[in-house]
């Protein structure tokens, strides 16, 4: 009994780390598409069946994390073989295989795999053409055939077996979420340390305290755009659209907070400074403290995404700052363009999180 129950957490420990890890699944599916177009080469007739092991590199091009990717990248790989056979062909008519030649077919083929359709494949393009001039010369169409044909042959292959296993990367597009949420959290936090000081910190120390955002808010969209992309030909699709579509919203609503975290990070190094001294800082003793709350408040949101409760408790921080923006307003007649603006940026970072609209503001 004990193993029994032990059982369904095992093998969803490792469902979980499966799903995480994509390139595992592309790596099977590579390996059962070039084994299955090596054994269908073999029964290729002609000349063209001389060059078997073109099939399985085909079936390789094409085995990529979605479905999309994979018949993209092997028919623009296809294309640009192709592409260069056919400059190796026409160099070939005139001449044989030589300096000049040589010099020539890779020229044109880097010149023909520049053009935009091909995408990165446009690389095959002078490879091509110097196999099929230099390897092929004996026979060059019988070359041609095999070479581009094979890989054709293996890229279908290859193409069904990722149509009959369609990947649908949820996990590592979720787990970028995550990290981007964590990053965020922590440049918030880090943020809240430094207006805990006892004396505000110079620029030195803000910038000790800014986080590089931007290459987590790529990877983020990344990899939730594979999993968008992922949808299109997926028989999984519509099983899982409520996910995907989810994770879509997220990832829009947590690139507007990340612009404003940001943002936050940027006004808080550039007028909480020590350099400004302590009675001429953007938010002063009186302002630090319901500062630090809210921001930390929104930091538990990020953490904690949809608990009603940290959105309340969120709320209700950003909504007693402004109170005492009002408040300090009123008692130095400073305008406090800086602590209204901090006060914007935390309402609109709510209004992306929850979704709900901040309550408006008072004058």
């Amino acid at each position: 009994m004990d193993d029994e129950r032990r059982r369904p957490g095992w093998r969803g420990s490792v469902a979980r780390t499966w799903a995480r890890h994509p390139r595992w699944g592309m790596a099977l599916k590579a390996a059962v598409a070039a084994s299955l177009a090596w054994a269908v080469a073999q029964l290729v007739p002609g000349s063209a069946g001389d060059y078997p092991y073109y099939a399985p590199l085909g079936a390789v091009v094409a085995t990529s994390t979605t479905l999309a990717g994979s018949a993209r990248e092997g028919l623009q790989t296809v294309a640009a073989i192709a592409a260069g056979a056919a400059v190796a062909l026409g160099v070939d008519a005139l001449s044989y295989p030589n300096v000049l030649t040589i010099a020539l077919v890779v020229a044109a083929g880097m010149a023909v795999g520049g053009w935009r359709v091909l995408g990165a494949a446009g690389s095959w393009a002078p490879t091509a053409a110097l196999f099929v001039l230099v390897i092929g010369n004996a026979d060059p169409l019988g070359y041609v055939a095999g070479y581009a044909g094979l890989t054709l042959l293996g890229a279908l292959i290859g193409l069904l077996v990722t149509a009959a296993f369609p990947p649908l990367p949820l996990a590592p597009a979720q787990a970028e979420l995550e990290r981007l949420r964590r990053t965020l959290a922590g440049q918030l936090d880090d943020l809240v340390d430094g207006l805990r000081q006892d004396a505000p910190p110079d620029e030195a120390g803000w910038r000790a305290r800014m986080r590089a955002i931007d290459p987590v808010l790529g990877d983020m969209r990344e990899a939730v755009g594979q999993a968008e992309s992922a949808r299109r030909g997926n028989r999984r699709a519509r099983r899982y659209a409520p996910a995907v579509d989810r994770q879509y919203r997220e990832a829009r609503a947590l690139e507007s907070v990340a612009f404003l975290v940001q943002d936050t990070a940027e006004l808080l190094r550039e007028h909480e400074t020590a350099a400004a001294g302590w009675a001429d800082v953007a938010l002063g003793p009186r302002l630090r403290p319901p500062t630090t709350t809210a921001i930390a408040a929104v930091a538990d949101l990020l953490r904690t995404r949809d608990d009603p409760d940290a959105a309340r408790t969120a709320a209700d921080a950003v909504e007693d700052l402004a109170g005492s923006v009002r408040a300090e307003q009123g008692r130095t007649g400073h305008d406090l363009f800086v602590a209204g603006s901090l006060v914007t940026t935390l309402r609109r970072s709510l209004t992306a999180l929850t979704g709900r609209d901040a309550p408006a503001a008072e004058s």
